[in-house]
């Protein structure tokens, strides 16, 4: 039976982007789907790709809110959610490699306390 790819897209904390989507993982898998709801099979995911580069946010910053960026998009810096979830957009419509099937794109986000949070994103098969 042929599975299509599906998307999937969470937020997670953890020390690190690894363990923090084992951990989201585990408790997916502990979670029972009803028969209309879908899920992407989170253990297909092989590869977890931090995503630092913040060069496709220049021109969003520049074209809507001013002539010039007024910051700098810094290289792995961690970012608003909004700013997470418009990057992870752009990469899943790029087909970006972090993203393609087997793989999930990671972004650190900007918090407020020390554990560390990560939007993941990508493809995997639907959860069967």
């Amino acid at each position: 039976m042929h599975q299509d790819p599906m998307l999937f897209r969470f937020t997670a904390s953890g020390l690190d982007a690894e363990s923090a989507f084992t951990s989201h993982v585990a408790e997916d898998r502990e979670l029972r789907g009803g028969p209309f709801a879908r899920r992407a099979d989170l253990t297909k995911v092989g590869r977890i790709t931090v995503v630092r580069d913040r060069s496709a946010l220049g021109p969003v910053v520049v074209g809507y809110f001013t002539d010039s960026a007024p910051w700098p998009v810094p290289y792995g810096a961690p970012l608003d959610e909004d700013d997470a979830e418009w990057l992870a957009d752009r990469l899943i419509e790029d087909d970006a490699p972090c993203v393609r099937a087997g793989g999930a794109g990671a972004l650190l986000l900007e918090t407020p306390g020390p554990e560390r949070s990560w939007l993941f994103f990508g493809w995997s098969t639907p959860l069967g």
